[in-house]
């Protein structure tokens, strides 16, 4: 893995866009943390890493979901106390009948 920071990034860009083609990734660095990824792709690959990319944002945002409900406590509920508390957050949403 590559990196490069956000002032070499921004002074040569050609060059770790040349780097890119030879190491397929790099690790952007602000202040020596990462920021983000370049991952070289072409016109045959670029809706298939799109695609992929979107998944492994999604499951990272489920872990973080799960992680915050384990420290919680959330993550002991029974399916029956759930259900109960969908059906009364229904029911209050409920607009009165005219």
């Amino acid at each position: 893995m590559e990196f490069a920071n956000v002032a070499e990034f921004r002074q040569n860009a050609s060059s770790v866009f040349s780097r890119l083609g030879q190491a397929g990734e790099i690790v952007i660095l602000r202040n020596g943390r990462p920021v983000g990824m370049l991952v070289a792709a072409d016109a045959s690959t670029l809706d298939a890493l799109r695609v992929a990319t979107q998944r492994a944002r999604s499951q990272l945002a489920v872990e973080r979901i799960r992680d915050a409900s384990k420290r919680g406590g959330r993550d002991r509920v029974s399916m029956t106390a759930i259900d109960q508390l969908v059906r009364k957050a229904r029911k209050g949403s409920r607009t009165p009948k005219r």
